[in-house]
């Protein structure tokens, strides 16, 4: 029983002293809190160039002549095949006819380039798979997502030796940027502020060794209190020690 009730005092203690220090070291953590979320909306909004994406939807379906026994089995070996395309995709095959026509188009981008800004996204048991190009430009990232989807439905004829490949829709320039999500960054930067808000907080008041109290020389010291001796303000001591020299004088005409 006595041990409960030391161990609920302790914690009541360190929850105390927890806010006690929140309370003295506020302006730390709104500072730290405030440099970081600035930091961030800044980084956000003038460093990082802005993103867009443009996607594109495509259809793998094998078309046989043969009539097929188990069309489950069918629809299996279809999306299997949707792994192999993804590779394809990004080959070196398709993406310099794909780097050649864009300078058709008045885009300089060499195979690599365009490998970095492509994502190919799948969903589970689908035939559809999903052709995401992000780029500075959303007229660039509608062009490479249009330009690799037909280069690819037509080189895989021949690669393949397959013709069940179609585009569902095309893709179309989007002028609202996917990156970077200033919200999100701003939010991240706040979180970050405050902890290491609380964290300089904390350190700074643990490296404070100024005696405020009575309380911190008994308490934590472990010391024993032998009194107070109080603050007299410099105006105060030039009065008395003005007033005390008076005297002194007045004494010693005195005895003349």
């Amino acid at each position: 029983m006595e041990n409960t009730e030391k161990n609920n005092l302790f914690n009541t203690l360190d929850i105390g002293s927890f806010f006690n220090v929140l309370k003295k070291r506020k302006e730390i953590v709104f500072l730290t809190t405030l440099i970081c979320a600035v930091l961030t909306l800044f980084v956000s909004l003038f460093l990082i160039s802005p993103k867009y994406s443009s996607s594109t939807n495509i259809l793998v379906n094998r078309k046989n002549d043969v009539q097929q026994v188990n069309e489950q089995a069918q629809i299996q070996a279809n999306v299997q095949m949707i792994s192999t395309y993804k590779d394809i995709i990004k080959s070196p095959t398709i993406l310099n006819t794909v780097s050649k026509n864009l300078e058709n188009k008045g885009y300089k981008l060499n195979a690599d380039e365009i490998k970095n800004d492509i994502d190919i996204s799948t969903q589970p048991n689908s035939q559809v798979f999903t052709l995401t190009v992000k780029t500075k430009s959303p007229t660039l990232s509608a062009d490479i997502t249009n330009t690799v989807a037909e280069v690819f439905k037509d080189k895989v004829k021949k690669i393949m030796n397959v013709n069940n490949v179609s585009i569902l829709s095309e893709a179309e320039p989007n002028t609202k940027p996917v990156s970077p999500k200033v919200m999100l960054n701003l939010l991240i930067g706040i979180v970050v502020g405050l902890l290491l808000g609380l964290i300089f907080a904390f350190v700074t008041d643990g490296l404070d060794k100024t005696v405020e109290n009575e309380e911190f020389i008994t308490d934590v010291l472990n010391l024993n209190d032998l009194g107070i001796i109080s603050e007299i303000p410099a105006t105060k001591v030039e009065e008395l020690l003005a007033s005390s020299h008076f005297k002194h004088r007045r004494k010693a005409k005195r005895r003349v």
